[in-house]
């Protein structure tokens, strides 16, 4: 049986894996009682399922997979993030699938040209510069209204690196629990790659995020070896399915 999580204690998916990490993050950013911020849970195993706005995170553990998909089916939703395993178990065909990578940062110094914490607005202008076919920034008063509550609710955390008084690059950090963050957006001027902007920025997130699992989902044939260079190495795999 399905229930829906009520209170904070009975969301026991482990924050320390890369699905669990972004569950309890959105919990932490917006609690229980928000119609757009929904969580639920099966009975019998440690499947746990996130819903914020028309998006899902699915984290499985020995699910019930025909009473899940009917559920998932009702909930009428747009996307729907799991483990690539999982997936497959579930027998849906993945629209966009990658590698989850992990870094275990250890402290660095302090980088001068670095600022945290930089305006949304900045950062949105930066990403829509980063635009390509396989990223497109999302619709700006989402990601303006999310992005701040959660950076104002301890979730999330973004570096950025200016040169010339410009904003260069950022890294993005949308979700963080005690043992893990999500870095979810890396982005810099087209004309200034291969510079070492994002690299710097990302180095200088981890180092601030002082977490022991620093994850990203990386689509396939993209960024591995910037990541790879930064650190990062591979953990498991993602698929995410578009409904409707």
């Amino acid at each position: 049986m399905i229930k829906k999580i009520e209170l904070s204690e009975h969301l026991s998916v482990p924050d320390e894996e890369p699905f669990g990490c972004r569950i309890r993050a959105a919990e932490a950013a917006y609690g229980l009682s928000e119609p757009f911020a929904q969580f639920w849970k099966q009975e019998g195993n440690g499947t746990v399922l996130g819903k914020l706005d028309d998006g899902l995170v699915l984290s499985a553990d020995g699910p019930d997979v025909t009473e899940w998909k009917e559920f998932i089916r009702i909930l009428g939703v747009r996307t729907l993030l799991c483990s690539e395993e999982t997936a497959e178990q579930f027998g849906y065909s993945p629209d966009a699938r990658g590698e989850i990578m992990v870094l275990h940062p250890e402290p660095g110094k302090p980088l001068a040209d670095v600022v945290m914490n930089p305006s949304p607005r900045e950062i949105y202008a930066l990403l829509q510069k980063s635009r390509t076919e396989t990223f497109v920034p999302p619709d700006f008063e989402s990601f303006y209204m999310d992005l701040s509550f959660r950076t104002r609710h301890g979730t999330a955390l973004t570096a950025g690196v200016r040169q010339g008084g410009e904003l260069a690059a950022c890294a993005v950090c949308s979700a963080k629990t005690e043992h893990a963050a999500i870095v979810s957006s890396v982005a810099c001027l087209p004309e200034l790659r291969r510079h070492g902007y994002a690299g710097t920025a990302v180095c200088a997130l981890t180092d601030r995020l002082q977490r022991p699992n620093v994850y990203i989902f990386r689509r396939d044939g993209e960024n591995e070896a910037f990541y790879r260079s930064l650190g990062f190495v591979p953990y498991g795999r993602w698929a995410e399915m578009l409904f409707g």
